[in-house]
């Protein structure tokens, strides 16, 4: 295969994986290509939504004639148990290609990692493929890091004034963020599993925290472009906001037509002194209806080891949400993440005030990131800094009058 049509493969790779993920729920998000000797495509396909096909099932249903001058690349090692579907390794055998490269073994226990005989015997050769694994390893990083550490990848999200600023002091109601990043802010909710907020922002804003996309997002929306150049080999976190860059405008139609697959769940931690408005509850009941499936997860802060809530209360998150309210303390931001991993959710994303950044803050592992977007049109001189606009910056991005930066949290154990 040249050089040239190698690139291709890896960029297919890549914009599969970017399309992929924010739709298959507990599974990960897989890439697989097939072609043929000299390097040609002959079909592509990724993870069908949770419950549908695994990447290389999707692909053999959009091109089922086998051949050993064929080759096959997949960007997670093929499953070897019975879930939902059967092995993908027994199909991948059927179909016997002269070559598998893969790009990352998988860890979960249930797949017999690294058992490779079978392919060899059947006169299948495998390999690991690095640049393959540094292109989908954005998309894949929350499903290796659950399965690892039983928690989701983290993200810790603000929009920031020029001075670095997320509010004023007396934290009134503004917007901080440009309109120039809402189609990529956007995009961005839907590559994500689950979006949390604080009990703050759910008493002043009563969130719909919905994927959407309207004309004006598309209209207003400005090209990327990264200003840092080097930048670890394997980083998933700046992978996944180039790919956000380079690919939101051209997917944004498909994001549109397939809203509902993407929809995170809609994560609320609520104050008991301080309930949500009924004009919240209707927004969520709404969202509810029009998507015909309960994503709301609802954590409610306890003090005194007070574990109880009204009947109303109760009743208006039994309309929403498919789980009980949990309740945790203050301090248990570990509880929080355990819980969310335990649900499936491989990636969460944390609109931060102030409540997150103290809440997570000595729970975050250096895989994690924080992002930051600062609305270089917008000041607010004397107002509350992001904690974490310190932290050592990753990579840097330009939108408009906007900088992003991706940092990795220091506050890790």
């Amino acid at each position: 295969m040249d050089a040239e049509k190698r690139k291709e493969t890896y960029s297919l790779h890549s914009l599969l994986g970017f399309l992929a993920m924010g739709k298959t729920g507990a599974n990960p998000p897989v890439s697989a290509v097939l072609t043929d000797e000299t390097g040609s495509i002959l079909a592509s396909a990724h993870t069908q939504k949770f419950g549908g096909n695994h990447a290389e099932r999707e692909l053999y249903s959009r091109y089922p004639s086998a051949g050993e001058s064929q080759f096959l690349s997949v960007s997670l090692e093929p499953c070897t148990h019975f879930g939902k579907t059967p092995p993908c390794r027994d199909l991948v055998i059927e179909k016997k290609p002269k070559e598998i490269k893969l790009g990352w073994k998988d860890p979960n226990p249930l797949v017999t990692s690294g058992d490779w005989e079978k392919y060899t015997e059947s006169g299948i050769s495998v390999t690991l493929d690095p640049m393959l694994a540094k292109v989908s390893l954005p998309f894949l990083q929350g499903f290796l890091h659950r399965i690892q550490t039983g928690r989701p990848w983290v993200w810790i999200k603000a929009a920031t004034s020029i001075e670095g600023n997320y509010a004023s002091k007396e934290k009134k109601k503004e917007r901080v963020s440009s309109e120039e990043m809402d189609l990529y802010l956007q995009v961005l909710r839907a590559k994500m599993d689950a979006i949390a907020v604080g009990p703050g922002t759910v008493i002043s804003d009563s969130p719909s925290l919905h994927f959407r996309i309207t004309d004006e997002m598309v209209l207003t929306q400005k090209p990327g472009q990264r200003v840092t150049e080097l930048e670890p080999f394997f980083e998933a976190g700046s992978g996944l906001i180039s790919s956000l860059l380079s690919y939101t405008k051209d997917s944004e139609k498909l994001h549109r037509l397939e809203e509902e697959v993407y929809q995170p769940f809609r994560i609320f931690c609520l104050d008991p002194n301080h309930l949500p408005s009924d004009v919240f509850f209707a927004k969520q009941r709404e969202l509810t209806e029009k998507f015909g499936v309960k994503k709301c997860i609802f954590f409610i802060l306890i003090e005194d080891n007070s574990e109880s809530i009204s009947k109303e209360l109760e009743e208006q998150i039994k309309m929403v949400s498919p789980y009980e309210a949990v309740f945790i303390d203050s301090n248990e931001g570990d509880k929080f993440l355990e819980i969310l991993g335990e649900l499936g959710i491989n990636t969460l994303l944390c609109e931060a005030g102030s409540f997150f950044p103290n809440f997570l803050q000595n729970e975050l592992s250096e895989e994690d990131r924080i992002l930051e977007i600062r609305n270089e049109k917008k000041s607010i001189p004397d107002g509350i800094p992001f904690i974490f606009h310190n932290e050592p910056l990753i990579s840097e991005y330009k939108v408009g009058t906007n900088r992003i930066f991706i940092r990795k949290p220091q506050r890790s154990h």
